[in-house]
């Protein structure tokens, strides 16, 4: 059989999995392998023989479904040269691998034995002993899979639908009692979206004067008809498939949207989880089987890389892409690290169990200090430069070799200063190329006793180096990734091309990788390797700023990877330009990562913060030659509302016209134009012409109702939700308009978006007040940068202050440089 590998899922009896292909002669097809995973248990010898005694009881070989037990020697950790003797567990129904871990982990009283091998995923642990990947072309034999001739950028020619839902509901909300009342299936592109304009190839709709078994019977005839590859849906594992499946049990009836006939189930829970200080709401995860059911609701993935970046990250951690598609970009940096750990013959431990290097509170102090941002000064600056490090993070990983097992490793001695010559090419295949060359030329006695080296680099401010004859683990996954995405973006024709999506999931990818090492759950991480980075680009950093004074440009800003610099030698523009690429070039060969030229600013703002009035060090706008780039105000926030937005792109916007090449910097009356618009938008939220649809904002609920200690307006909005039949759980988003922000029947202060949406959406004013004091908020980051404060923002003109008579010209309001 010769096929495209589509998915591999475990079978309903666990005991084999489901490898589905597509794109051979007969369409798509199911392979049933027989297949059984193992676990390993190290402790002492003793304890291992005890277990093993236990484990061989039939009571315990028949509940858990056990097969062979064996004693087999591993690596057990990423710096260990030595195999150690663990007991290896054949599992004959992997549904059952993490209740015989648990009960192992009881049995040793939580402390006596180490478990390997519970939870990497099986699909995962499938294809890397099959040896293939995802969407690999494939031939299999019977035993085995050969591989067929396949392009790398190429992925199958697949059929994608999106399934569309429309509910009989009250007031627009989608609760438990709502049923589907229309389905629509559209044709998909490539990359997962589908036209708004596109005709619907097949439209379902529910006659509520039959049965709904009915309805269900036609939309299964319906999926097998189209037979789609991948069915893509919004919102599909918290509210559509759920309905369907409530409407099947009702008719007591089975129903499936997958190829084999299997029933719709959940595979996990809905749950709340916590990540860096947010509450975050998971729904639970419901497959389609010989089809990819893809939530774009629940995918961070597809969000940011559509379809065609899920199946570039499917590839590289050889995972199922339905399953990653519910994963964060950390998770899979983590199954990618799990992959090549079991490739090296390295165990993965089940909980991470290695602890933080003993420090005084002095070397904890000098070591955890993050990365390096300097003050912003706020003000307008023209004809500015902005240079950002590629991948910086990663990058110093690869080049500088930093990774668990190579911090402070034994064998090396490093000099007291760190040269470029000691640096890790970036390129993978370099890289490969130089450490074996290092081995090649290893010293007598090298491993025995440590041996000074100068390509053991010395981390700069911090008493540790890292080692200079193994590549370590961290570099061997992030420079592929580098590298594999600088390639892509050499293949990007459009902004969301194939091939940009692509290289846009990778950037993910290496952005969280680098806080990967120091998060507290990760198996391969470690927090020194976490301080030495910070370490790294500080000292990068640094290195640029000097250079740059050096070679007669101004620093206006840094913040951790990127710096914004200013002609100070009267360059004409061409050698502006000219002289700022030659300067990237210089510092990327010093440092040994790319220094990328990354636009040209007519006008830069830098906005001063609303406390303490010196530089927000992440809020800025530019205009440039690629056009307007906004951070951190509130047309970037998610939880603005589309009114507040679109009043600050339209402000901005003014600026851009009310500028050019000679005057960089925006005129005055170009801040008037500015004042006068917000006035112009304030006089139509007091006359009433606002849609409320454009003045609705988001919160993120952080706890449940009942646990509020402060009437918030977001309280106000979950107990009229719950009046409707709508519980928002924490980590859950709530929309709403205000009306009423100070009123007292605490309900009646909002109206959510659902009303807003429905059938017979409520009237209704916006709260004038409230929404005034954000409209001039969101102003004020715009003037502010010209030295404006929030009351002449509100009255609209500028003060006339003793400084400006001074000169016949135009007050001057914040820096002109």
């Amino acid at each position: 059989m010769i096929g495209t590998i589509l998915d591999v899922q475990p079978a309903p009896n666990g005991t084999s999995l489901d490898v589905w292909l597509v794109g051979g002669v007969n369409g798509s097809m199911k392979l049933n392998i027989p297949w059984c995973p193992s676990l390993h248990v190290h402790a002492t010898r003793q304890r291992l023989q005890h277990l093993c005694s236990w484990l061989e009881q039939p009571e315990i070989r028949d509940r858990f479904g056990l097969g062979l037990m064996r004693m087999h020697r591993s690596r057990l950790s990423l710096d260990a040269s030595e195999v150690d003797e663990v007991l290896e567990i054949d599992v004959h129904n992997c549904w059952h691998l993490k209740k015989v871990a648990t009960h192992i982990e009881s049995r040793g009283q939580y402390k006596h034995y180490t478990l390997y091998s519970v939870d990497a995923h099986l699909a995962q642990r499938f294809l890397l002993e099959h040896r293939v990947k995802p969407f690999q072309k494939v031939r299999w034999d019977g035993h085995v899979f050969h591989s067929e001739p396949n392009k790398e950028d190429e992925f199958p020619d697949l059929t994608i639908v999106h399934m569309g839902f429309s509910y009989q509901t009250v007031n627009g909300f989608h609760n438990d009692e709502a049923e589907v009342e229309r389905i629509e299936f559209r044709t998909c592109s490539s990359d997962g979206t589908c036209d708004a304009s596109s005709i619907p190839s097949v439209t379902l709709v529910r006659n509520p004067n039959t049965c709904a078994s009915h309805f269900l019977q036609r939309l299964e005839k319906a999926m097998q008809e189209i037979d789609p590859d991948v069915v893509v849906t919004h919102g599909g594992d918290g509210l559509h498939l759920p309905a369907l499946m409530r409407m099947a049990a009702k008719c007591a009836m089975p129903f499936s949207l997958s190829r084999d006939g299997r029933p719709l189930e959940a595979r996990t829970s809905a749950r709340t989880i916590h990540s860096y200080g947010q509450t975050l709401h998971k729904d639970g995860y419901i497959p389609l089987y010989g089809r990819l059911h893809i939530d774009r609701v629940g995918s961070f993935i597809v969000r940011e890389g559509g379809l065609q970046g899920l199946f570039e990250l499917a590839r590289h951690s050889q995972q199922s892409p339905q399953d990653i598609s519910r994963l964060s970009p950390g998770s899979v940096i983590s199954a990618i690290q799990m992959r090549t750990a079991m490739e090296d013959g390295v165990l993965v431990p089940w909980k991470k169990n290695r602890p933080e290097d003993t420090k005084t509170a002095w070397a904890l102090l000098h070591a955890d200090r993050g990365g390096l941002y300097l003050d912003s000064q706020p003000g307008v600056y023209e004809q500015v430069i902005e240079l950002d490090f590629a991948s910086l993070f990663p990058s110093i990983i690869a080049t500088r070799n930093i990774s668990t097992e190579t911090l402070n490793c034994p064998c090396c001695q490093a000099d007291h200063a760190a040269s470029s010559d000691a640096f890790v090419p970036l390129h993978p295949d370099e890289a490969e190329r130089t450490f074996s060359e290092r081995h090649v030329r290893r010293h007598l006695g090298a491993g025995l006793f440590p041996v000074r080296s100068a390509q053991a680099l010395p981390v700069p401010g911090l008493s540790s180096h890292t080692c200079a004859r193994v590549h370590g683990f961290l570099g061997r996954i992030v420079a592929p990734l580098i590298e594999r995405r600088r390639l892509l973006k050499t293949k990007v024709k459009v902004k969301g091309d194939s091939f940009d999506q692509q290289q846009n999931a990778l950037k993910w990818l290496l952005v969280t990788c680098f806080g990967y090492t120091g998060y507290k759950n990760a198996r391969f991480g470690r927090i020194e390797a976490h301080e030495a980075i910070c370490a790294w680009a500080r000292d990068i950093l640094l290195e640029t700023i000097q250079m740059a004074e050096e070679d007669g440009w101004g620093v206006l800003h840094a913040i951790v990877d990127c710096v914004w610099i200013q002609d100070q030698r009267q360059r004409t523009p061409e050698e502006r330009v000219q002289d700022a690429h030659a300067f990237a070039k210089r510092v990327s060969q010093r440092v040994g990562i790319p220094l990328e030229y990354e636009d040209l600013y007519r006008f830069i703002g830098f906005v001063p913060s609303r406390v303490h009035g010196a530089g927000s060090l992440t809020k800025y706008w530019a205009y440039g030659r690629h056009g307007l780039k906004v951070r951190g105000i509130e047309e970037r926030q998610h939880s603005t509302c589309a009114w507040i937005a679109h009043l600050q792109r339209q402000a901005l916007q003014l600026l851009i016209e009310h500028s050019d090449d000679q005057q960089g910097i925006p005129s005055f009356d170009g801040q008037i134009a500015v004042a006068r618009l917000l006035r112009q938008h304030l006089d139509a939220l007091e006359k009433n012409e606002v849609n409320l649809l454009n003045l609705v904002v988001s919160r993120r609920i952080q706890r449940e109702l009942g646990d509020f200690d402060v009437a918030t307006l977001a309280h106000a909005a979950l107990l009229r939700g719950r009046l409707q039949g709508v519980t928002v759980p924490p980590g859950g988003k709530v929309r709403f308009a205000v009306i009423a922000s100070k009123g007292t029947v605490q309900h009646e202060r909002v109206l959510l978006v659902e009303e807003l949406n429905g059938p017979h959406p409520p009237s209704g004013r916006p709260d004038i007040e409230h929404y005034t004091a954000l409209a001039i908020r969101a102003i004020w980051a715009i003037l502010a940068p010209f030295g404006w404060d929030e009351e002449e923002v509100s009255m609209g003109q500028k003060r006339i202050t003793l400084e400006s008579f001074k000169s016949q010209d135009e007050p001057s309001f914040g820096p002109t440089t």
